[in-house]
């Protein structure tokens, strides 16, 4: 079947007229090759300067009646003014990942949730792959589902699609065979009122696929207590049978505890659907640990230094600094964007030792900390800091970096963050490297 005949009947009355683009990103970009493919005319609009080809930066009400298609890019915000202006002119509005699956031929896993996204995405490509079937990662962070759609030699192929929380609210025709929802947390959304919205648009997204295969983790349905929400009766908790007994090689993106319940997840599919758990065991124990993500950067004498740099939100610190089983000294802090403090430091205080604090949230956080009765200090840079919790260790205990705060603006993002505090790791043990 040709892509043109996979149009559906509305889309193809939509295309007569030239699309609007809003957006030049990588899926604006990837939806321009799907639409010249079908033969489409379209207009690319974009805030920004300096963007290479016909880009028009201007979208108004005069502009808006040229189209009856607007595709937006899925970070697109849907409170920018262009985006009443589209429903205004009473166009057919969608987001690039809803356009392209209509017309992509091939199963659709789903991963979205607050931590642990990548990971799982890329772990399920991998086991699909080593399985035989073949799999591609697709969406947030990987291909736009456009330039799947638009290259023939992926007809087929199981997509492995990840979704941020946002992304996924303007979706309204998007279909998948499995979703798998790792976890909900509260301080990915400041504001209580749009994080209860925000839930209830991924529950929403969850029946858009009545057929679909639901796999979501212990804190989705928690926080669905919470609110009094109905879950899908399709979805069920994990059980202590879905957990594996396995033993990993300290290499292994889940030899801690921390991406145990995204594996489970992922296990209980991945069985249902026939496959072999020793296939699975097998791609576990070769999965190894992308960078910045848990894992043991290097000693100093008897202090061992780790690395969690990706950590930028509450759950995932928790998680890896009870992953230790003891007192650690944490290296934590960043920007604050929201979230119960209290409720935060009460529940890592039993695993530390001491606490070194950066970024602007120092002012907020070490007065809880004192008062859970933490031994902390607050630190200008992350050399100070590493410095300042090699002390506090003495040699007894893990020095943990796992910041629990999205990134300042002092870093470009948290790969820059991680790499700043690995220089500080060595730079301290060229200093004291025979300690």
């Amino acid at each position: 079947m040709s892509l043109l005949e996979t149009i559906p009947d509305h889309y193809r009355k939509l295309l007569k007229s030239p699309v609007g683009i809003l957006g030049v990103g990588a899926s604006g970009q990837a939806v321009t090759q799907l639409l010249e493919k079908l033969g489409a005319h379209y207009v690319i609009y974009d805030e920004r300067t300096g963007e290479e080809g016909a880009v028009t930066h201007a979208f108004t009400p005069e502009e808006a009646k040229r189209h009856k298609l607007i595709i937006h890019s899925p970070a697109f915000r849907l409170d920018h003014p262009w985006i009443g202006i589209a429903e205004g002119a009473g166009c057919h509005l969608v987001s690039e990942i809803d356009f392209a699956q209509q017309l992509r031929r091939g199963p659709t896993l789903v991963v979205t949730g607050t931590n642990g996204k990548t990971t799982l995405q890329e772990f399920i490509t991998f086991s699909l792959k080593r399985s035989g079937i073949s799999a591609v990662g697709a969406g947030q962070n990987q291909y736009p589902l456009s330039r799947l759609a638009v290259r023939p030699e992926l007809d087929g192929v199981t997509a492995v699609c990840e979704i941020g929380l946002s992304y996924a609210v303007p979706l309204k025709e998007f279909r998948f065979d499995a979703l798998f929802w790792t976890n909900f947390h509260e301080d990915h959304v400041e504001d209580p009122a749009t994080r209860k919205a925000l839930f209830e648009q991924l529950i929403r997204l969850s029946k858009l696929s009545p057929k679909a295969g639901l796999y979501f983790g212990d804190s989705v349905f928690e926080t669905a207590a919470e609110h009094g929400l109905e879950m899908p009766s399709r979805a069920r908790p994990l059980t202590p049978e879905d957990y594996p007994d396995w033993d990993l090689p300290s290499s292994s993106a889940f030899a801690t505890d921390i991406h145990r319940p995204a594996l489970a997840l992922f296990r209980r599919w991945w069985l249902e659907n026939g496959h072999s758990d020793s296939l699975l065991k097998s791609a576990a124990e070769s999965f190894e640990v992308r960078a910045h993500r848990l894992h043991l950067l290097s000693i100093i004498g008897k202090t061992q230094f780790w690395n969690d740099s990706n950590a930028g939100n509450f759950a995932a610190t928790e998680a890896a600094l009870k992953n230790f089983g003891g007192p650690v000294v944490w290296i934590g802090g960043g920007h604050y964007r929201g979230g119960d403090l209290q409720r935060f430091i009460s529940s890592i205080a039993p695993c530390l030792r001491g606490a070194v604090v950066t970024g602007d949230v120092n002012a907020r956080l070490l007065p809880v900390l004192r008062e859970k009765g933490v031994p902390s200090s607050g630190s200008g840079d992350l050399r100070s800091a590493v410095e300042e919790a090699f002390n506090m260790a003495g040699g007894d205990v893990p020095i943990v970096f796992s910041p629990g705060f999205v990134a300042g603006e002092e870093y470009e993002n948290v790969i820059e963050r991680g790499i700043c505090y690995e220089n500080a790791v060595l730079g301290l043990k060229h200093q004291r490297g025979s300690v």
